[in-house]
C-alpha cells in the first residue's frame, strides 16, 4: 500500500511539474512545498560506431556520385532500378529496324559537394532479378553484366534546361546518358517481353548506375567531387527509346519499380578510423555523425541514478543538448538539418524513446544554426531510467534522412572545453 501511495504521488507530481511544449515549466505560479533544482554535471559518455547499413529503397530520392569528404574520406553512392513499361502489349514495330537512339534520363533534385567537379558514370545491365518484396540496404550487392552499356563524364547542371533535339522541346535540368545501341537493339527485338511488366523485368532486370572511380580507389583531393540526388517517379527519369526518326516510347521508372541505393566510403587516414579502432591519439574531444551509412554516435549516462542519491526527484525536464564542433565546416560540408536519437533495447534494436511521441516541437533535434546546436526533451526516457528498473543500454545519435542527404556533423564529446555535451535536468525533490 505504501508503494502504491508512494507511486500515485509521484505520477500527480509527473502530471503537475511536467514540460509544456515550449520547454517552459507548469505550473507558473511558485508552490512553496516543492523546490526546483538543477543539474548540469552528470556524466555523459559518447561512442563513435561503425553504422552498419541502412534501409534504402524506400526512398523518393536516389543519390549517385563521388565526394572526397575532408574529415569523413571518400564516399560514393550507385544506384540499382528496375525499368518498367507504360502499358501493355506494346508494339515497337518491326525489329531491328529503324532504331536511332536509347537514352536513359534522371530528373535532378539536390547537390552536395564542389559543383564544378566533373562526375564519370557509367551504366550496366543487372543479371540478377530485383525482387518486390525483398528489403534492399545500403551495403547490398545485386549482380550485373561486366560490359558497361552506357557512360558519361560531365558536370552536374541542376539550374539551366535541356535542349531535346528529337522534337524540339526544351525540359527542366536533368541528366541524359545515351545508351549502346546494341543494348538498343536488344529492346527493340524484346516484342515477346513488351506483354506486361513481370515479362518486361524478367527479361531486362534493371539498370545498376555507378562511378567510374569508387570511394576506396579515388584521386580526388579532399573537399571536391559531388553527390546529385535524382527524383526516380518522375516523368522525366525515364528510359526513351527512339526509332523510325519521328517515333519514341518511354520505359518508366515509377514508385512500382523496385530500385535502391548502395553506399561504400573509405576510413583509411582519418580520425574516424582512429575512434572505430580505439588508437590512442585520436581526438577525444569530438565525435561523428555521418548519413550514407557511415557513423553514428553511441550516448550513455553511467551515474544517471545518483540523482536519486538525495531522495525521490520528480524530473521536470531532461535536455541534452549536443553542439557542433566550431571550424569542422568545410565549403559543402553543412551540418545534418536533423538527428534522432534512438533507445537501445536489450536485444540490441533500436527503438524511439517515449518523448518522441510528443512530437517533434516538444521533443526535438533541429539543427540551430544560430547557437550551432540540437536539443533533445527525454524527461520521460530519464525517468524511466530512474525508476522503471530499465537498464541504460545506451541511445544511438543518428542521422535523419539518412539515405537521402549527404549531410554530416562532428560534435563536442564530454571532454570538448568548448562545445561539451549535455545533459541539463531540472528536477523537484520530494
Amino acid at each position: 500500500m505504501r508503494k502504491v501511495i508512494t507511486l500515485s504521488a509521484i505520477f500527480f507530481l509527473i502530471g503537475l511539474f511536467s514540460c509544456k511544449k515550449d520547454g517552459e515549466l507548469r505550473p507558473d505560479f511558485d508552490n512553496g512545498g516543492l523546490s526546483l533544482h538543477y543539474n548540469d554535471s552528470l556524466s555523459v559518455v559518447t561512442q563513435v560506431v561503425r553504422e552498419d547499413s541502412i534501409r534504402t529503397d524506400l526512398s523518393l530520392y536516389y543519390p549517385l556520385g563521388l565526394y572526397n569528404d575532408p574529415v569523413f574520406g571518400p564516399l560514393s553512392a550507385s544506384i540499382y532500378t528496375q525499368i518498367s513499361l507504360t502499358g501493355v502489349n506494346v508494339d515497337l514495330g518491326a525489329p531491328t529496324e529503324g532504331l536511332d537512339s536509347i537514352v536513359l534520363t534522371l530528373d535532378y533534385t539536390t547537390i552536395y559537394g564542389d559543383t564544378n567537379t566533373p562526375m564519370s558514370v557509367r551504366v550496366y545491365e543487372l543479371s540478377e532479378d530485383l525482387n518486390s518484396g525483398t528489403n534492399y540496404y545500403s551495403n547490398m550487392y545485386t549482380a550485373h553484366y561486366p560490359t558497361p552499356i552506357g557512360s558519361k563524364t560531365f558536370i552536374p547542371n541542376l539550374e539551366d534546361s535541356v535542349n531535346i533535339a528529337f522534337d524540339s522541346s526544351k525540359k527542366e535540368a536533368h541528366l541524359r546518358i545515351k545508351l549502346d545501341h546494341a543494348f538498343g537493339t536488344k529492346i527493340m527485338n524484346a516484342s515477346n517481353d513488351l506483354v506486361n511488366n513481370a515479362s518486361f523485368t524478367s527479361f531486362m532486370k534493371g539498370l545498376y548506375i555507378t562511378t567510374v572511380d569508387s570511394a576506396g580507389n579515388t584521386s580526388l583531393a579532399p573537399g571536391t567531387g559531388s553527390i546529385v540526388s535524382f527524383n526516380m517517379n518522375s516523368s522525366l527519369s525515364t528510359m526513351t527509346v527512339y526509332y523510325n526518326d519521328s517515333l519514341k516510347y518511354n520505359f518508366t521508372i515509377n514508385s512500382s519499380s523496385k530500385k535502391y541505393s548502395r553506399f561504400a566510403h573509405d576510413f583509411t587516414g582519418t580520425d574516424i578510423e582512429a575512434h572505430l579502432n580505439n588508437t590512442p591519439g585520436r581526438d577525444s574531444t569530438v565525435s561523428y555523425i555521418g548519413s550514407y551509412a557511415r557513423t553514428k554516435t553511441k550516448i550513455t549516462f553511467p551515474d544517471i541514478k545518483d540523482l536519486t542519491k538525495e531522495g525521490t526527484v520528480v524530473v521536470n525536464k531532461a535536455e541534452l543538448e549536443i553542439t557542433i564542433e566550431n571550424g569542422t565546416e568545410g565549403n559543402f560540408d553543412f551540418p545534418i538539418d536533423q538527428l534522432t536519437l534512438l533507445v537501445i533495447d536489450e536485444n540490441g534494436t533500436s527503438v524511439y524513446p517515449p518523448d518522441y511521441f510528443e512530437g517533434i516541437d516538444h521533443y526535438g533535434g533541429l539543427y540551430d544554426e544560430t547557437s550551432k546546436t540540437y536539443k533533445f526533451n527525454i524527461a520521460r526516457h530519464i525517468h524511466d531510467l530512474l525508476y522503471e528498473n530499465q537498464t541504460d543500454y545506451g541511445m544511438y545519435l543518428v542521422a535523419n534522412g539518412s539515405a537521402v542527404f549527404a549531410n554530416r556533423s562532428v560534435i563536442g564529446s564530454e571532454y570538448n572545453p568548448n562545445a561539451r555535451i549535455k545533459l541539463n535536468i531540472t528536477y523537484s525533490k520530494l
